[in-house]
């Protein structure tokens, strides 16, 4: 993540779920502000726990499917854009795809606890529309109509959650798993660029879907998504990489392991360093080791098809082989001009 970004991650502690450390945003407080100037206090303070809450079950879904997957956990943030899971999946495109989907997983689970169809089949439909509160601010969270209403509050949360999260787009969950799927297609110096481009052309559809709708949050949410994939892109084509887990959503896109053991030989500057730029520089050190394997695992294709083409000629190539003969071509070539 870039260093201009770091004061999103202002948060406190909670404690520690075994060894799994939360923390908690301070922007939590902003957002009950705002609540509180448009609802009833008890209506706001309602709904900003029930965020807090879901993005939490959230992202020890992300967790648990990290555990269950061989890999690891650490630390969550908790952010009311969303979620960061510092978080390792086991080794795999399933393992990847099963601990990003977990997330998503347990914001349905929630929706079909909650479902009002036999609590509030008054509002079946119009509690599926993910911009509406489905509670009337007026009397809400009353007498006989407090369960009713935390059970529609619960519902429409965790719905949007769901929506969002799902949609293509890094650094969402849906663009991960993209990530993911595209890594079983392309090679993976590519992977990261394509994925960003689905993001880009995602983010201008649903920019424009809220254009049209008159949909000022769509257009919002769609507008910030557009700026992280366009952002990344750039960094991308330039070899100046950013942090692909920036709002991360859930925000939730970085899964990486987060090492918070220093050495007892430890210098007073790494001491001083804070678990982001631990976390930072250890994300460093291992792109630059990926960069090495895939570099390495690229000459090697490229000469697995040269060998076939010199023995049985260009025509022997699949129309798969002669793609990978051009990427990994295209690839290597691009890396030759870099300067070092």
């Amino acid at each position: 993540m870039s260093d201009r970004l770091s004061w999103m991650l202002l948060s406190f502690p909670l404690p520690q779920l075994g060894s799994l450390r939360i923390r908690v945003s301070w922007f939590f407080l902003l957002l009950l502000m705002v609540y509180a100037v448009r609802f009833p206090a008890v209506l706001a303070l309602a709904v900003v726990g029930i965020v807090l809450v879901s993005v939490l079950l959230h992202e020890l879904g992300h967790v648990a499917g990290a555990r269950l997957t061989g890999g690891s956990a650490n630390e969550i943030h908790l952010t009311p854009l969303g979620g960061l899971a510092f978080v390792q999946p086991g080794r795999g495109t399933l393992a990847q795809v099963l601990t990003t989907a977990a997330g998503p997983f347990v914001n349905l689970m929630i929706c079909l606890a909650a479902f009002p169809g036999s609590y509030a089949p008054d509002v079946l439909w119009g509690v599926l529309n993910p911009l509406v509160l489905p509670v009337d601010p007026v009397g809400s969270l009353s007498g006989d109509r407090l369960m009713r209403d935390l059970g529609l509050i619960t519902f429409a949360v965790n719905w949007l959650l769901l929506l969002i999260n799902l949609m293509p787009i890094v650094p969402l969950d849906g663009g991960h798993m993209v990530k993911a799927l595209l890594a079983t297609r392309i090679h993976p110096e590519l992977v990261s660029r394509a994925a960003f481009q689905v993001g880009v052309v995602f983010s201008g559809v649903l920019m424009l879907a809220g254009l049209f709708g008159d949909w000022s949050p769509i257009v919002f949410v769609g507008a910030i998504l557009m700026v992280v994939n366009v952002v990344q892109l750039f960094e991308e084509q330039t070899s100046e990489l950013l942090d692909d887990s920036f709002l991360g959503y859930d925000f939730s896109e970085g899964y990486t392991s987060l090492d918070r053991s220093a050495p007892a030989s430890s210098t007073p500057r790494e001491a001083r360093q804070s678990p982001l730029q631990r976390w930072r520089e250890q994300r460093r050190l291992r792109r630059e080791q990926e960069e090495r394997q895939q570099q390495a695992e690229a000459e090697r294709q490229l000469d697995s098809l040269l060998a076939k083409v010199h023995e049985h000629g260009m025509a022997s190539l699949t129309a798969r082989e002669q793609r990978l003969l051009q990427q990994v071509s295209d690839l290597l070539r691009e890396r030759g001009k870099r300067p070092s």
